[in-house]
């Protein structure tokens, strides 16, 4: 799963490289490749994690968290 995260990051910064993209983004690109919600795909291997909190746990992903509450994700 993390393999296919870092392709996605890596196609959404592709113009930008080191910029965060927000978590949403990464949400939206996965459900129009892969066709299931990316919440979904991530509870069939850990039941028990959200989506930050498994971002969290990829050692290629670094994750920030803005002042006002989003989530942004980049290739660590």
């Amino acid at each position: 799963m993390e393999k296919v995260l870092v392709k996605i990051v890596t196609n959404l910064t592709a113009k930008s490289p080191g910029s965060y993209v927000p978590i949403s983004n990464l949400g939206s690109e996965f459900h129009r490749l892969y066709g299931q919600s990316i919440t979904k795909a991530i509870r069939e291997f850990q039941p028990s994690k959200k989506f930050p909190r498994f971002l969290k746990l990829c050692s290629s992903l670094k994750l920030y968290k803005s002042k006002e509450g989003r989530w942004f994700v980049r290739l660590s």
